[in-house]
């Protein structure tokens, strides 16, 4: 199932993810064939009140793949007047989080705190939807709060009836956070719930992980996490997988510190070199994965300061391990 308003062409996408997806990691992600990239989440009361930094979390480059802000919030009347703000940056679609788990988040009813009221969630995604003057409006949920509150099929039929275009559902609780594993069969649920596009969301690691959870939900595309930080290039691997083409091996060492090397040159040249090298520490942190030497390797990028730092440290990298 297409989602109506959106050009598509892979049906793996990236997950938006607080502290991660920014403009350089969505630039990366869509380099690779990502189907379409999101905005780290964007405070809908913050825009509100015109906050500047919440406006530059939605600037994005140029892209090949749709692009998508993501708000979250509690306040219906927020929405209404963020929805108008995101529309100056011109998206493609507006996203409204309500899954996310971390305490500073759910502590003031946003993120998955929405999910133990479905009526307030359905309401929100309603005052973007009429707001949002014809851009596709999703939703991001996750299982459910708690084993208690196992509400995802009941929020996917609200925010249906309010008219969103496509749900996206995390197969966890809140409670559970990112483990234990997934839960495929609330994704299943979700799916044949509605009649709107569904996005299965976590543990995908691979193009197997894609293709066993398109197969047993029937969800209509796949959104990828974590793993993506680490391999921005899995999107084109699931792309080629669901083509029934020949997937792409890995990239090299060195090809991979040649994308490092882009993705902080990037950082430098959007935020300037002091804050993009502090920024590179966490993102080379994790291209380290799967190397040789790679705990030693991540204590190293806890220092880098300037971008020579970062030359210094692929040099390390290309010693251990080719």
């Amino acid at each position: 199932m297409e989602i109506k308003g959106l050009d598509i062409k892979n049906k793996a996408v990236l997950a938006p993810m607080a502290g991660f997806c920014d403009i350089v990691m969505r630039k990366a992600a869509d380099d690779f064939d990502a189907g379409f990239t999101v905005s780290e989440m964007v405070s809908a009361r913050a825009l509100y009140y015109g906050d500047k930094k919440s406006h530059e979390l939605m600037e994005t480059f140029s892209h090949k793949a749709p692009f998508g802000v993501q708000l979250f919030g509690f306040d219906p009347n927020d929405f209404v007047h963020a929805t108008k703000h995101v529309l100056d940056h011109n998206p493609d679609f507006i996203d409204i989080n309500m899954g996310c788990p971390a305490p500073k988040i759910v502590n003031n009813g946003s993120g998955s705190a929405l999910m133990k009221n479905p009526p307030l969630a359905a309401e929100i995604a309603k005052a973007v939807v009429e707001n949002a003057k014809g851009k596709p409006v999703s939703v991001k949920i996750r299982k459910g709060w708690d084993e208690n509150y196992l509400t995802a099929v009941e929020m996917a039929q609200r925010c249906e009836a309010a008219g969103v275009s496509f749900i996206t559902v995390h197969a966890r609780t809140k409670q559970q956070m990112y483990t234990p594993g997934i839960d495929l069969d609330i994704i299943k649920a979700v799916k044949q719930a509605v009649n709107i596009p569904v996005i299965g969301n976590g543990d995908i690691t691979c193009p197997e992980d894609a293709i066993k959870m398109m197969d047993y939900t029937g969800c209509d595309y796949v959104m990828v996490g974590r793993e993506a930080l680490c391999r921005p290039w899995i999107f084109r691997q699931i792309k080629q997988a669901l083509n029934g083409e020949t997937i792409d091996s890995d990239l090299t060492v060195e090809e991979r510190m040649q994308l490092l090397m882009w993705h902080i040159e990037k950082l430098c040249e959007v935020n300037g070199e002091f804050a993009g090298m502090k920024k590179a520490r966490g993102q080379a942190a994790l291209y380290m994965k799967g190397l040789r030497g790679a705990a030693h390797l991540r204590y190293l990028t806890n220092s880098l300061s300037v971008f020579s730092d970062a030359e210094n440290l692929v040099k390390e990298v290309l010693k251990e391990n080719v």
